[in-house]
C-alpha cells in the first residue's frame, strides 16, 4: 500500500489507492486537527489536494523506511529540513484494507 500512496502522490491521481481502503478508514494529520472518518471524505480530500499540487508544480519523493511502532512507513525525502522530517504511517484491518491513514512525524514511525 505505501507503494501504491507514493504513487498516487507522484501521479496526481487519487483512484490509485482507492481500492486499498475501508469504507469507514480514518485519516489523521498530526498538524490538522480534525481526524476524517470514512473512505468518501479522504478521497474527495486528497483528489483536491492531489489537483492543487499538480496545478502548483509540487512532487514529493518517497522512501520506505523501517518504523519502531509501525513496521514500514512512507518517508517523504524531498523535505530540506532533517529536524521536520515526516511521511505516512497506516493500520489495516481484518480484511487487509486501511483502517487508519497518519500523516506525521519521523520520530512517531
Amino acid at each position: 500500500f505505501l507503494n501504491k500512496l507514493a504513487e498516487a502522490y507522484q501521479t496526481y491521481d487519487a483512484s490509485i489507492i482507492e481500492d486499498y481502503l475501508a469504507d469507514d478508514m480514518h485519516y489523521a494529520s498530526m498538524w490538522v486537527f480534525h481526524e476524517m472518518t470514512s473512505k468518501q471524505e479522504y478521497m474527495d480530500y486528497l483528489v483536491g489536494k492531489l489537483q492543487t499540487m499538480k496545478e502548483r508544480g509540487a512532487r514529493m519523493e518517497f522512501q520506505i523506511v523501517p518504523g519502531r511502532m509501525h513496521e514500514k512507513a512512507l518517508l517523504v525525502t524531498n523535505n530540506e529540513a532533517p529536524e521536520d522530517k515526516f511521511g505516512f504511517v497506516v493500520d489495516f484491518n481484518e480484511e487487509g484494507k486501511v483502517k487508519m491513514l497518519n500523516i506525521t512525524a519521523q520520530f512517531l514511525f
